[in-house]
């Protein structure tokens, strides 16, 4: 474990990526959600329906994506940067002590990104095929591997 802790650099990029791909994915939420309210704008002044409710939906998408970047770029600052820090400088819902820890918050984050994923999936589908059911198989085998997993794990 001591050999990690020598690579003090390459956590920091790896920490420092992650926050520019939140800030990525947030500012494309943020157009996205604007783009959804000009389309329901743009809906409401025409009587044309343009379905706004699709970008806003991608933009919760983005945000999700941006949380999960922020998640895994806060956890390898807290596991391998500043493992000393107390408890107290970090949110509550980020007291992770070990990658265990870490792998199961970005877990049960990938899920609900992939469930946000896949409801807008299938809201815009035009015409069903069994490919548009990849997507809920693969959210229904995580789920089911986490809880498997999460199961086993001593708390």
């Amino acid at each position: 474990m001591q050999t990690l802790f020598r690579h003090h650099l390459m956590f920091t990029i790896m920490c420092i990526v992650c926050f520019i791909n939140a800030i990525f994915f947030l500012a494309v939420g943020v157009y996205k959600t604007v783009e959804g309210y000009a389309q329901l704008f743009k809906s409401i002044t025409t009587h044309e329906w343009t379905y706004p409710g699709r970008h806003i939906a991608e933009a919760l998408d983005a945000f999700m994506l941006s949380l999960l970047f922020v998640i895994f770029g806060m956890g390898i600052y807290r596991l391998f940067i500043s493992p000393e820090m107390e408890d107290d400088k970090f949110p509550k819902w980020l007291n992770i002590h070990t990658i265990s820890d870490l792998k199961f918050l970005l877990w049960e984050t990938i899920l609900v990104t992939l469930i946000v994923y896949s409801v807008l999936r299938l809201s815009t589908v035009t015409e069903f095929t069994w490919n548009e059911l990849i997507p809920p198989g693969i959210v229904l085998i995580l789920s089911l591997a986490y809880f498997l997993v999460a199961k086993g794990k001593k708390h």
